[in-house]
């Protein structure tokens, strides 16, 4: 297979606010949102500092820098934006009503800022025009319910039918992955950092499931092509004509494989290829690949039109 050429893209929320909706969406900076919905979706961006210095990427080269300087055994640490940076971006939006989408509460206080925010915005405004939804994922998997929402936004829909399609995507996105080592997530505390330095010493991959707001093991590998069939096995089961983000925290090359054979056994409408920015990277460490997949509904499959691109992230 060829490669792909890479389309680099920035964050959204450059041109917020330029475009009145019935429905506008909020969401953070993991998200990693194309520019093609930078009129549609709000991007809160979340801090990711390695002592004093905050980290800023804006290319691959800071980004591969910042991955390097992990490896070296540097700490970042990431903190959740407070409520006012939701308050002021809920604020400029000028849509009638806005969807506000986070990760789980139990792994971040986004979902508790964005709610603190939106009830001091109905103090403000008299009315209750934000709605916060826990999307029981990240990263990938609320990349990909961020951008059929978005379609939905964009084509003028209003919360109900935004909302509903939301809830839908939330029940059927999977999300599947491999860490090239535990201790990262150790250290954010989401696993017992014995059992990390176990598995590390002994050379394990563990391959992760996450959806709905469960994770699980699915299985436990050693090298990188026992990473690539253990994905490729998660992915033959899959139902429907699939949107597919693959996402790698500084492993493009794995990444690239695991997207050629995800089209060998999917039903693959439109597949991108992400690099993962500094706010998930921290926890996952480098050396992380995997992919989130959403089956598609009839009317959206022909607007996720496969490009061939593969998409990378500009910071």
């Amino acid at each position: 297979m060829e490669g792909s050429p890479t389309v680099h893209v920035r964050p959204a929320g450059a041109a917020w606010g330029a475009v009145t909706q019935a429905c506008g969406l909020v969401t953070g900076s993991g998200a990693l949102v194309p520019p093609e919905l930078s009129g549609t979706v709000g991007v809160v961006d979340l801090p990711v500092r390695i002592g004093d210095q905050q980290i800023d990427v804006r290319d691959d080269e800071e980004l591969r820098q910042f991955y390097a300087r992990l490896r070296n055994g540097e700490t970042p640490e990431t903190s959740t934006s407070p409520p006012g940076e939701f308050l002021e971006t809920f604020r400029r939006c000028p849509a009638e009503r806005i969807l506000c989408l986070t990760i789980p509460a139990r792994w971040s206080g986004m979902d508790d800022s964005a709610r603190l925010a939106a009830r001091t915005l109905a103090e403000e405004e008299g009315r209750e025009r934000v709605t916060v939804v826990d999307t029981g994922t990240a990263a990938a998997g609320l990349g990909l319910i961020t951008r059929v929402a978005a379609r939905l936004c964009m084509d003028g829909a209003e919360l109900p039918e935004v909302l509903h399609r939301t809830e839908r995507a939330i029940r059927e996105v999977r999300m599947f992955g491999a860490l090239e080592a535990l201790e990262f997530v150790a250290r954010s505390g989401r696993i017992n950092a014995l059992l990390a330095g176990i598995s590390d010493s002994l050379h394990v991959r563990p391959v992760f499931r996450l959806s709905n707001g469960q994770t699980g093991r699915v299985a436990l590998t050693r090298t990188p092509s026992g990473v690539l069939s253990a994905l490729e096995k998660t992915a033959r089961d899959l139902p429907g004509r699939l949107r597919i983000l693959v996402f790698h925290a500084d492993a493009e090359a794995l990444a690239t494989q695991l997207e050629a054979r995800l089209r060998q056994v999917c039903d693959v409408a439109r597949c991108e290829v992400i690099a993962l920015d500094p706010i998930i990277g921290t926890h996952t460490g480098p050396g992380a690949v995997g992919y989130a997949a959403l089956p598609l509904l009839a009317d959206e499959i022909d607007d996720a039109r496969d490009s061939g691109e593969s998409v990378e992230p500009d910071r």
